[in-house]
């Protein structure tokens, strides 16, 4: 099988064929020459990705730290059931597809993790 990639204007998709990695590349941001490598199991990376390309303004702003810092809220709000819209893998939050949106959607998830902990 071959490598294939797909290109977004905040980063850069490549799956490998034959081993079935992928690693993600991001375009913006302090660390960009620094790869993601997404795991098997690992859905919220995709997810926060997929949501992130449905914002229309302002997509300087989609940087490696904030798809990540999306992509952790992502997690918790599903494995910690923090999110009622996030019942299923590959169910997107229901934030608007702004940068102020997923910003915002990331701090409610922090704030219900550490009440959780508490």
């Amino acid at each position: 099988m071959e490598n294939r990639t797909r290109e977004y204007d905040f980063c850069i998709r490549t799956f490998e064929g034959f081993t079935g990695k992928e690693k993600i590349t991001f375009k913006h941001g302090k660390d960009t020459e620094i790869i993601y490598e997404k795991e098997s199991y690992d859905w919220y990376i995709i997810v926060a990705i997929e949501k992130c390309d449905l914002i229309k303004e302002d997509r300087h702003l989609i940087t490696r730290e904030l798809v990540l810092s999306y992509r952790w809220a992502i997690r918790e709000g599903y494995n910690h059931q923090l999110d009622r819209s996030l019942q299923n893998a590959f169910d997107r939050p229901r934030n608007r597809n702004t940068i102020k949106g997923v910003k915002g959607y990331i701090e409610l998830i922090e704030k219900k993790s550490k009440a959780n902990e508490s």
